[in-house]
């Protein structure tokens, strides 16, 4: 009993001594308190009503795509609780995520909360999906391999029946958001491709233009999700096939070889690719143009492992949500690479990799 009590108290010192934020904030109204406090008695109903009020602070916060996406005091806070309170972490996200459309709320379960969602992602900012990736992955789906993850893509959507249920609910939820994310970086990537080709005697434009790479395999994504795509990405995807055939160029070609024994390299994932060698080298597809990586990719997210050796455009991390129309919005057409390194996915400063020669291969 001593050694569990101990184990306690540290746990809520770690908690304080990671968190950064708001403490000083009121107490929101209608707090959850059904998270069962008798699993962490260190912690008094009003303490723990405190704490979910500065985490909800704290999270809105970073709504704000002005503001650099780093969250690690409110991950760790929250993980802390989850070993002992996961009920109490659920409810405090939920109510979170309930503010991402609009409708009552009261008592509606985190089923129903997330079922909603789904219908409203394409109506939430950029910002919101790379945030709610983050937590989903660190929080949420912690258990979960981030590789296991990805490739989650590509198979069922459903977890292993010896896996638990709600691992289902908050995995749908992030292929979801990260599906979303993905129509809204190939739609910019379109919106580019025409703009360029629509001026492409125009030195000034094409000076000014985030120049988007991958089209082709862009191409082949958008047919393997046609019936669950926008019809907005259909109708760019249609009009980019009739150009590019139109294009006598190298920089669009269908077919990619393999680094190491230039065999072809059909695009069957938007993550990972084999070769039809005789040995099926397994290459990494870059997270931003979907292309296969060089050797040595030049950047890697810790967060969600994707790797990639293009920079998104900017108007990507500033979208309020999926524009009604990008052919007619010159802020989409005429775009900048962004001037930071950032995770498409999560929004997060990407990082260097070490050359496989060194000792370790973990990012720098």
């Amino acid at each position: 009993m001593k050694v569990k009590r101990k184990r306690e108290q540290a746990h809520k010192a770690a908690i304080e001594f990671f968190w950064i934020g708001g403490q000083q904030l009121d107490v929101l109204p209608n707090t959850s308190q059904e998270y069962g406090l008798e699993a962490f008695p260190d912690f008094s109903e009003k303490e723990l009503a405190s704490w979910e009020s500065n985490i909800l602070w704290s999270l809105k916060q970073y709504e704000d795509q002005d503001k650099p996406l780093v969250v690690w005091d409110v991950i760790v806070a929250l993980l802390a609780f989850k070993r002992s309170i996961p009920k109490y972490v659920e409810c405090a996200l939920v109510k979170w995520l309930s503010t991402f459309y609009p409708g009552s709320h009261v008592s509606c379960s985190t089923e129903k909360v997330l079922s909603n969602l789904h219908k409203n992602l394409s109506k939430n900012s950029s910002r919101r999906l790379h945030l709610l990736n983050i937590i989903c992955r660190y929080v949420m789906l912690t258990e979960v391999k981030a590789d296991d993850i990805n490739n989650k893509h590509q198979k069922s959507r459903r977890l292993c029946g010896s896996e638990e249920e709600q691992l289902t609910v908050w995995m749908e939820l992030l292929l979801n958001s990260e599906r979303e994310l993905r129509q809204r970086l190939v739609s910019l990537s379109f919106s580019a491709f025409i703009t360029l080709t629509s001026h492409s005697t125009s030195t000034s434009v094409q000076a000014s233009c985030w120049c988007p790479d991958g089209i082709s395999q862009m191409e082949h994504w958008v047919a393997h999700n046609y019936e669950t795509s926008e019809d907005q990405l259909k109708a760019l995807a249609s009009e980019v096939v009739g150009r590019r055939r139109r294009i006598l160029s190298t920089k669009y070609v269908e077919e990619e070889k393999c680094s190491y024994c230039l065999a072809p390299v059909p695009f069957n994932s938007p993550e990972v690719a084999v070769c039809q060698g005789s040995q099926n080298h397994k290459l990494v597809r870059c997270a931003v143009s979907m292309q296969v990586c060089p050797t040595t990719p030049l950047w890697f997210c810790k967060c969600c492992h994707r790797h990639a050796s293009k920079l998104a455009s900017v108007s990507l991390f500033k979208m309020p949500k999926y524009p009604v129309d990008f052919k007619n919005l010159k802020e989409y057409s005429v775009q900048e690479e962004i001037s930071k390194p950032l995770c498409p996915f999560c929004g997060i400063l990407l990082q260097r990799l070490q050359p496989e020669f060194l000792l370790s291969a973990s990012p720098v």
